[in-house]
């Protein structure tokens, strides 16, 4: 079985019963809470002030050129 747990293949025996537009429902189902979880963990990160100043500061001083190339970074490592 590998690493899929119980409930996972649980919902892919049950999946494999539906018929074609209950699956097209899952589907959209399955992509409507991948979405709400990306925005869920937005919002966290947009709540806490301290690392959106940080995201913030990093996107001006990248505007105004003051960063380093990977390549010069990666050197000093």
């Amino acid at each position: 079985m590998g690493t899929r747990t119980i409930i996972e293949e649980k919902v892919l025996v049950d999946l494999e019963k539906l018929s074609k537009e209950n699956k097209k429902e899952v589907a959209d189902f399955i992509a409507y809470l991948k979405v709400k979880e990306e925005l869920s963990a937005t919002k966290e990160i947009l709540r806490d002030e301290d690392f959106l100043k940080s995201i913030m500061k990093g996107d001006e001083d990248f505007s105004r050129g003051r960063f380093k190339k990977w390549t010069e970074v990666r050197e000093n490592v």
